[in-house]
C-alpha cells in the first residue's frame, strides 16, 4: 500500500519543539516536502487549537522577558532591546506565524470544516469511552473528536487515506479503529516509511540494530559539550562531563542519498559533572555574635538523566552496500540543567 499523502500534523508535534522549524524533528521533514507533494489536512478544531498554542507561548515568552527586565533593568539600554511590550509580542507573533505559514507553503494547505459531522455519532463515542475519548482528564476530548470526524469523513468523502502523526495515545487509539486513518508517531517515522522501498533505508536499520553503541558513542562526544546549569541558581560550576548511559529510545532514516544517509533519533542520556558550588540553602560560618557570613562550600559528583532529539549522517562504502560510520551528530539539546539540592 502507498504512504499517504494526505497529513494531518497534531498540536503536539509542534509544541515538542516550541515551534522550531529549525530543530531535528521538524527540519528533515520540511527539507523532504518540495519533493514528497503532500496535502496538510487541517481540522478547524486544530488550527484552533495550534492559534491558541502559539497565543500562549508567545504570552509565556514576554513575561520571560519582563521578568528579565526587572531582574536586570540595564539590559533595557541595549540598543535592539524592545520596550514596549505590545511591539515585543506583536513582533514575536509575527515571526511565529511566518515560520509556521513557511513551513507548510510547500504542501496543499486543506482546511476542513464540521459540514456533514454526526454529532450523534460523536456523542455516541464520548458516552461509551470510544477514543479519541477516555477515562479521567481525556473523558472530554471534543476537540479531538471533531478532529477524528473531520478526518474520517475527509477520507471517505475523497475515497483516500491520511497519514495522522501525533504522540497523543488516544489518536493513536482512534487510527487503529479506522481503516483510512493510518497512525504514526513522528514526522520521522512518516519519512521513513516514505521512504521505505530504499533498499538503503534497511541497510541503515539493520546497521543500527547491530550496532547501536556507535552512534551512542557519537551522542555521547557531542553531549558532554553542552552548557551544564545549576538548577537552582546557585553560585558554583559544574564541570568534567561524563555519559554513563546512552539509551537511543528512537531511531529512524529519514533521508537517502547517493553515499549518505540522513537519520532521525531520540535518545535518553544519563550523565555525571562534578560540581563545585555553594549551598545557598545552609549558612556555615559564624561570627563571634553567632551571626552566618557565608554558605558552605561542597563538592562532589551529581548524577543525572535528561532527553534529546537530533540527527546524524551515516556514511556507505562507494558501492552503497555496507555502512562504513557516522560521520555526523547534531543534538537539539544546547544545555541542561542539573539539580544539586539533592545530597543523597
Amino acid at each position: 500500500m502507498a504512504v499517504p499523502n494526505n497529513i494531518f500534523i497534531d498540536t503536539c508535534i509542534f509544541e515538542q519543539t516550541g515551534f522550531n522549524f529549525e530543530s531535528a524533528k521538524l527540519k528533515p521533514f520540511r527539507d523532504a516536502l518540495s519533493v514528497m507533494k503532500l496535502k496538510f489536512i487541517d481540522p478547524d478544531p486544530i488550527f484552533r487549537e495550534r492559534t491558541k498554542h502559539l497565543c500562549e507561548r508567545v504570552d509565556k515568552t514576554v513575561k520571560s522577558l519582563e521578568k528579565i527586565e526587572k531582574t536586570l533593568p540595564i539590559i533595557t539600554k541595549l540598543e535592539e532591546w524592545p520596550k514596549a511590550s505590545s511591539v515585543r509580542e506583536w513582533g514575536i507573533r509575527q515571526l511565529l506565524n511566518k515560520s509556521l505559514e513557511e513551513f507548510i507553503k510547500p504542501m496543499e494547505h486543506i482546511t476542513v470544516g464540521y459540514d456533514g459531522i454526526d454529532m450523534h455519532k460523536i456523542m455516541t463515542w464520548y458516552d461509551h469511552g470510544l477514543a479519541p475519548f477516555g477515562k479521567g482528564k481525556k473523558r472530554k476530548e471534543f476537540p479531538d473528536a471533531f478532529a477524528v470526524a473531520i478526518l474520517d469523513r475527509y477520507a471517505q468523502t475523497n475515497m483516500c487515506d491520511i497519514a495522522v502523526v501525533s504522540t497523543d495515545e488516544d489518536f493513536e487509539r482512534a487510527c487503529s479503529e479506522r481503516t483510512n486513518l493510518l497512525y504514526f508517531p513522528s514526522l520521522a517515522a512518516y519519512l521513513q516509511v516514505f521512504q521505505g522501498e530504499s533498499e538503503r533505508v534497511n541497510l541503515v536499520q539493520a546497521w543500527f540494530e547491530a550496532k547501536p553503541d556507535v552512534l551512542g558513542n557519537w551522542i555521547d562526544g557531542a553531549f558532554v559539550e553542552i552548557d551544564f546549569e545549576i538548577e537552582e541558581g546557585w553560585n558554583g560550576e559544574l564541570n568534567d562531563p561524563e555519559v554513563d548511559v546512552v539509551n537511543i529510545t528512537d531511531f529512524y532514516v529519514v533521508a537517502v542519498a547517493d553515499k549518505e544517509c540522513t537519520v532521525s533519533f531520540e535518545a535518553e542520556v544519563s550523565f555525571a559533572v562534578y560540581a563545585d558550588y555553594e549551598d545557598e540553602s545552609e549558612w556555615y560560618y559564624y561570627t563571634d555574635d553567632g551571626e552566618p557570613i557565608g554558605h558552605p562550600r561542597i563538592q562532589r559528583h551529581v548524577f543525572s538523566t535528561d532527553y534529546t532529539s537530533g540527527v546524524a549522517k551515516v556514511k556507505l562504502d562507494n558501492s552503497a552496500s555496507k555502512v562504513e560510520d557516522v560521520i555526523y551528530v547534531n543534538l537539539d539539546i544546547v544545555s541542561t540543567s542539573v539539580s544539586v539540592a539533592d545530597r543523597r
